[in-house]
């Protein structure tokens, strides 16, 4: 837990830090981040935020800048990215008096439904963190990817309401969770039929409404003929860039999604919504599209942000 804990403050901490190092954002000093760390950099929420800065008037860039340099170092990374996830400024500094002086454990709990940076139980409040029945797999991944990037839409489940910080009970979280998890399924299937859970277009398509607060499209690659390596590889890749990817597994058919969310070391790290957990897997079987250990064979399709 210590070695988990440490890595989820080390990565927010160069996400602070790589903002604070972009041109035109001095709050902080030059570290010259963006670099030495190119890839993550490139598709950064830093990087994002700092573009939506510069597009923003003077006055509400001037909102933001002070409200970023009066926010202490564990809250700061969260504000960046909400601005990075497209809010206004208007939200942002909202968001940054709602979250002041918040403990790093709250904050780590309520603004993000999982963690990305090891193996093990997904829980809020010691209550799983699941699919609500057996064809919501698809409609969770995405849930979940968005909640990865945008602590304001995390905040909707695991708060009492936006301008209330006490938390949601476990009965109003689960209630919510299985209400987007609806309102997502519904979304995806508009022709196809929701008891044979989402296709990759679906998923692609209910993504993609979301592009501005994911930093990127979404696309649909089955990986099971030719030239299949290359989405597996760049769904590697996307992983490698904290960047959310949908994963369409099965054994004869495909069956079930899961979410790649990273990785630890030299494994990648995957989050299956049927078990509430985070659990590794080999690099090398995932690019060879065998999942044993999760319980089924074959990579039939990935989801992957475009470059």
């Amino acid at each position: 837990m210590l070695r988990r804990w440490t890595a989820i403050v080390r990565r927010r901490a160069v996400v602070s830090m790589l903002l604070l190092s972009l041109p035109g954002h001095g709050i902080g000093p030059d570290l010259q981040l963006e670099s030495q760390l190119p890839n993550v950099a490139a598709h950064s929420p830093a990087a994002r935020a700092a573009k939506r800065l510069d597009d923003a008037s003077p006055a509400d860039r001037a909102r933001v800048d002070a409200t970023l340099a009066a926010a202490g170092p564990d809250e700061r990374p969260y504000l960046i990215e909400a601005l990075a996830a497209g809010h206004s400024a208007e939200d942002v500094v909202t968001f940054a008096r709602l979250i002041r002086g918040k403990r790093p454990e709250w904050l780590r709990t309520h603004l993000s439904l999982i963690d990305p940076d090891g193996p093990g139980r997904v829980t809020y409040r010691g209550s799983p963190v699941r699919q609500a029945d057996d064809t919501a797999c698809g409609p969770m991944t995405i849930l979940m990817a968005r909640a990865m990037t945008d602590p304001l839409y995390a905040l909707n489940f695991t708060t009492t309401g936006s301008a209330d910080p006490s938390d949601a009970s476990v009965a109003q979280f689960q209630a919510r969770l299985t209400a987007e998890e609806h309102r997502i399924h519904d979304a995806t299937n508009r022709f196809w039929p929701e008891r044979l859970g989402s296709t990759p277009a679906g998923v692609g398509n209910e993504l993609n409404r979301h592009a501005d607060a994911l930093g990127a499209r979404y696309e649909p690659h089955v990986v099971t003929g030719i030239g299949g390596k290359s989405g597996l590889r760049d769904a590697v890749d996307a992983a490698d860039s904290a960047q959310p990817v949908p994963v369409l597994i099965g054994d004869r058919i495909p069956r079930h999604y899961i979410l790649l969310i990273g990785r630890d070391a030299a494994d990648l790290l995957v989050y299956d919504p049927a078990r509430a957990r985070v659990s590794r897997i080999s690099e090398q079987s995932f690019l060879d599209g065998k999942l044993d250990a999760l319980r089924f064979r074959h990579v039939f399709a990935v989801i992957t942000p475009s470059p």
